[in-house]
């Protein structure tokens, strides 16, 4: 079977690419990816591919029926893999042919990438279908840098009929070389929470402040305090992050400022810790304000639940990346990240297993770091991400009760 899949995989590279830069070309911001839609549903129609559209938005999910008989009870009746394909509102300065045609919006976190991927995969199982049983879903996620377009999918039944077991799902990084498989047991990525603090003063001439109460200064102080609530209130073992990354106040040079408004994240590793620091935060700003004479509003949104891979996967997907790359290609991540992911949404609903391929071919002299207007990952790391995503769905497959 891996002689096979390899075999398909070069077959069709050289389309995958041609998949991936046009969809590079036209990106899509969350939830406007009816385009990028519409595409994924004409290559699934032209290979006759059973699919859905507008699943949780703009989402699309395929699915693939195995006709081979089936070898005992097997532990999954269905498997899941996931491919993200929403862009960023960012300007591309990429020296490439294919640069975005939209001003202003670029694929700069590899989702292009993952769609591609993930349309090969869907390509090639259809092709094998009568080598395996069971089946395979597609998710082609909308909205993972908003909203969390894998719970509205999820919403929208997409782990049913036939209920999907397992969930694969890859990201390109630019921090490995290209082609290696890199994962992590256990916790990999964090909870996260949207931070918004209003603060209210009182106005005045800025020649006589002590005839308002200064909203900036009130909301400078919460800044520096909202520092200290991870150095003094988290063990040194317990990871935690509390940013501010807008602050927005003042109308005029010489107004003493009425309100002030605060804009960040809040990133924990466990509920214990994110419970924790949302009390602390609350509590920090409310008793800050009104030190300053002001008043303070805050709003905690929470966005995604922690990512936490699955033992059992991690396992075999471990043994299979070391057996069909060698262990030279497989690396695992030292500590997990701060950053989110709502690929966390389908390892609450199955067992899941999120891992990277990458996409750093080693020639340049700095990285070209996700989320940045230079971002142009390796597209030759597809190929070990593809027969990953393929061996590792008819792999679970195989697996019985």
């Amino acid at each position: 079977m891996e002689i096979n899949v390899r075999h398909l995989i070069d077959q069709n590279f050289e389309e995958i690419v041609t998949i991936r830069r046009d969809l590079h070309m036209h990106p899509e911001l969350s939830q406007q990816e009816e385009r990028t839609m519409n595409r994924i549903s004409g290559y699934l129609t032209a290979w006759d591919i059973p699919h859905q559209t507008m699943v949780g938005g703009y989402g699309v999910v395929a699915t693939v029926e195995g006709t081979a008989s089936a070898a005992g009870i097997p532990r999954y009746q269905a498997v899941a893999i996931r491919g993200d394909m929403d862009a960023l509102p960012l300007e591309e300065r990429a020296p490439v042919e294919f640069r975005s045609i939209h001003p202003g919006i670029m694929h700069a976190c590899g989702h292009d990438l993952h769609t591609a991927m993930l349309l090969g995969s869907a390509k090639i199982l259809n092709a094998l279908k009568r080598e395996f049983s069971g089946t395979v879903k597609f998710f082609f996620q909308p909205a993972e840098e908003t909203v969390g377009g894998a719970r509205q999918m999820i919403d929208d039944g997409c782990m049913d009929d036939p209920r999907v077991g397992a969930v694969i799902g890859f990201h390109v990084t630019e921090d490995r070389p290209t082609g290696v498989i890199e994962l992590r047991r256990g916790k990999m990525n964090a909870a996260t929470c949207e931070l918004d603090i209003r603060v209210d003063g009182v106005a005045c001439h800025g020649a006589h402040p002590d005839q308002g109460a200064d909203a900036i200064i009130a909301a400078s102080h919460m800044i520096t305090a909202l520092q200290s609530i991870v150095s003094r209130n988290l063990a040194p073992t317990d990871a935690g992050v509390i940013t501010v990354g807008q602050f927005h106040a003042g109308t005029k040079s010489n107004i003493v400022a009425q309100t002030a408004h605060l804009l960040g994240t809040v990133r924990a590793l466990d509920s214990r810790v994110m419970s924790l620091l949302k009390n602390r935060i609350r509590t920090t700003c409310e008793n800050v304000a009104a030190a300053c004479g002001t008043s303070a509003q805050v709003t905690l949104t929470d966005s995604f639940p922690a990512l936490t891979n699955s033992d059992f996967l991690f396992d075999i997907m471990d043994a299979l990346a070391k057996r069909l790359l060698g262990e030279e290609l497989v690396c695992y991540m030292a500590e997990p990240s701060l950053g989110g992911d709502d690929f966390a949404f389908f390892t609450q609903a199955a067992d899941g297993i999120y891992m990277h391929v990458g996409v750093n071919p080693q020639t340049r002299s700095h990285p070209q770091k996700a989320h940045n207007e230079y971002f142009q990952p390796d597209e030759e790391g597809m190929r070990n991400g593809i027969l990953m995503e393929v061996m590792g769905a008819l792999e679970l497959l195989r697996i019985n009760a």
